[in-house]
C-alpha cells in the first residue's frame, strides 16, 4: 500500500550546480567506459515549460515522475516507425495524483483529445544542446 502523504509538491531537493555537474559527469564517464563515444549517447532533453505546465496542470497533479523509454530514430534525431534506425533512450513524463498513480486519463474515463497522455520527443542534447552547449 502507497504512503498517501509520500506524493505532494515538495518530494524532492534543489541540487547545488556542482553536485549537478557531479553526477552527470558520473554517467558521462561510466557511457564512456562502456565503450560509448562522447556524443554518441542521450544525456538529457529539453521540455518547453508551456509543455510541463500544462501536464502540471491537469486535474489532481501533484508532480511528475520521469521514465526511461526507448524509441526508434533516424541519422538526424527524428522519432520514426519502429524496427526501423537507431533504438535510442529518450524520456517519458507523465503527471502524477497524490495517491502515485500515473495520470493518464480523466477519472471519469474521459480523455483530453489531443492533450497527450504524457510528454515525450524532447529536444535531446547533445544533438541539441543550446549554444555553448549544456554544462551538465
Amino acid at each position: 500500500m502507497t504512503d498517501k502523504n509520500k506524493f505532494h509538491g515538495d518530494v524532492g531537493r534543489f541540487l547545488s550546480g556542482s553536485d549537478a555537474r557531479s553526477r552527470t559527469a558520473r554517467y558521462k564517464r561510466y557511457k564512456q567506459e562502456q565503450g560509448h563515444k562522447p556524443d554518441s549517447f542521450t544525456r538529457g532533453e529539453f521540455f518547453g515549460i508551456n509543455r510541463i505546465n500544462k501536464l502540471l496542470g491537469r486535474k489532481d497533479c501533484v508532480g511528475i515522475r520521469v521514465y526511461y523509454g526507448k524509441t526508434f530514430e533516424d541519422a538526424d534525431g527524428n522519432i520514426i516507425a519502429d524496427e526501423r534506425g537507431e533504438l535510442t533512450s529518450r524520456l517519458v513524463i507523465v503527471g502524477v495524483r497524490e495517491d502515485g498513480t500515473d495520470i493518464f486519463d480523466d477519472p471519469t474515463g474521459r480523455k483530453d483529445a489531443g492533450d497527450g497522455d504524457a510528454l515525450g520527443d524532447g529536444l535531446s542534447c547533445p544533438r541539441q544542446c543550446g549554444n555553448p552547449p549544456s554544462t551538465l
